[in-house]
Order: C-alpha cells, then structure tokens, then sequence
C-alpha cells in the first residue's frame, strides 16, 4: 500500500505527468507549451505592437532592411516617378514640336525598357516587385502606435529638421500608399504579364470562354490604372476638357510621390547613417593631428 502512494499515478509523485508542479504538465504556468502562457505572450506581443511597435525587435529589423533597400533602389525609384509623371502628358508633347516629339519617346523607352529592350522591361519588372515590398515594409513602419498615430497623418509644426523629414516621409507614404501599390504592381504585369496571367488562370480557372472573369478584369484596371487613362482621356472622363485635365494632374502629382520618398529616404539615411560616420572620422582625424609628433 505504502509502495502505491509512490507510485507515477500517485498525484503528489512529481514525476506524475498530471502533478501541476511538473514542469512536463500542459498545464503547468512554467510549461512554454502551456496555450495560457502561449495566448499570454501573443497577447503582449499585440499590445506592444499597438501600443510602442517601435520597441519590438521585428519592427526595428524590418525598419533597417526599409532603409537599405530603399537607397539601394532610391536613384531608380526617383528617375522611373519622375519620368512616369512625365509621360502622363505624352500625348500633349507628342504634338508640341518634332524636338520634344524625339524627346518623349526617348523618355518613354526609358521609363518602359530603361533603354534596354525587353531584358531591360524584365528589370523593370523586378524592380517594381521590389518597390512593392519597400511600400508594404513602410506601412508596416508607418504605424507609430495607438497613442500617436494621428499625428503621423500630418507634418507637426515646431519640429527640427530631421524630424520633420521623418514625419514628411511618414505622411507621403502613407496618404499615398494606395497609388504607390498600384503603379508598382501594374509595372511587375508589364515585366512579367504571362506569370500574373497564369496566376489569373490557376486562382480563376476558365470554365466558360465566353465568360468574362473577375481576374481577368482585375488585370485590365491594372493596366488602365498605371496610365490614369483611356485612349489618352482620363478614365472617369468622356472626353477633353476639365475632367481629362484633373484625373492627369492627380497622376502626374501622386507619380511624384515616390521620387519625394526617395529624397527624403536619403535625407534620413545621410542623418542617421553618413552624418555620425563622418563625424566619427573628422573628430578621429582632428585627435591623431593634435597628437604630438
């Protein structure tokens, strides 16, 4: 009887899997397979993310692969925005004169082929995938917590300049997030159309063709998207006139928006990166001339 009370079945046996002080119980508070502890660190994980994301060791990791990346493609992104806001009004310089005609389609051969046919349409492609990434990282980013984040939507007033620059950032990327996203996936179709259309064809299988799918119609407002316009009139629009005027004005101006991350990216970066560096090495030189020869 005695040997019993020992036994692995005896609820006070330490070794009794269903002991709560067993650290092999489920159940057990210590036990980080317990689903309380497990829920409890999710939760904190949540909480911290609305409340100080910038604590969180993720966000600061993804923070530094936003920053590199995006110098590492900031000269591209700035040339295919600008050149891209450009071309909005192409049909109009066409017409202007025989010079700017030239012009405009050296321009558009820049901003579709970077002057290299269609290996240079692939890297366009590539290149637009990696802006879509470098735009969905930055939102992650943008998020300041629940405390502040509204302020993140403007630019405060009373701030030193690199401040400013961060929450000028901050708010261009966020206001134009939505236009970024578009121009950027709508350029990885034109590198790669016949990989979005296998996509198309395996999440939406054609099962009658005369049919129109939703894919398939998602892909054409893609297209029509990049460009804001349909055979040279803007897409809400049934001819020239004011309507054609503003949808172009409001694509050339959010096709900005990415050359204005661009700069103020590189600002950052130079403050954050280049500019204590390159004190370290004046005040590194000034010590070593000061020193006795």
């Amino acid at each position: 009887m005695g040997s019993q009370g020992c036994g692995s079945g005896d609820p006070l046996n330490p070794m009794n899997p269903m002991n709560p002080v067993n650290p092999m119980n489920p159940m057990n508070p210590m036990n980080p397979m317990n689903p309380m502890v497990v829920s409890r660190e999710q939760m904190t994980m949540w909480a911290r993310w609305v409340r100080q994301p910038q604590k969180i060791w993720l966000r600061r990791a993804l923070f530094q692969v936003h920053l590199w990346s995006g110098i590492a493609i900031g000269l591209y992104i700035f040339m295919i925005s600008v050149t891209g806001s450009v071309l909005v009004y192409r049909n109009e310089l066409f017409v202007a004169s025989p010079r700017v005609m030239r012009a405009t389609f050296w321009l558009l051969d820049l901003h579709d082929n970077l002057l290299a046919g269609e290996t240079g349409r692939r890297v366009n492609g590539v290149a637009a995938f990696a802006i879509v990434a470098l735009a969905a990282s930055g939102f992650v980013i943008w998020w300041p917590g629940i405390k502040t984040w509204r302020r993140s939507l403007t630019l405060p007033r009373g701030l030193g300049w690199q401040r400013t620059f961060w929450h000028l950032h901050s708010m261009i990327g966020f206001w134009t997030f939505a236009f970024t996203l578009v121009f950027a996936l709508s350029g990885a179709y034109f590198g790669f159309p016949a990989m979005f259309q296998a996509l198309a064809d395996r999440l939406d299988p054609v099962t009658d063709p005369d049919a129109s799918r939703i894919s398939d119609q998602v892909i054409y407002w893609l297209a029509y998207l990049h460009f804001g316009r349909i055979n040279g009139i803007g897409i809400p629009c049934s001819g020239p006139g004011l309507c054609d005027q503003a949808t172009k004005a409001a694509w050339a101006f959010f096709g900005l928006a990415p050359a204005a991350m661009s700069l103020t990216g590189a600002v950052m970066w130079w403050n954050r990166v280049l500019r204590p560096r390159s004190r370290a090495l004046t005040r590194a030189s000034a010590e070593r001339s000061a020193e006795p020869i």
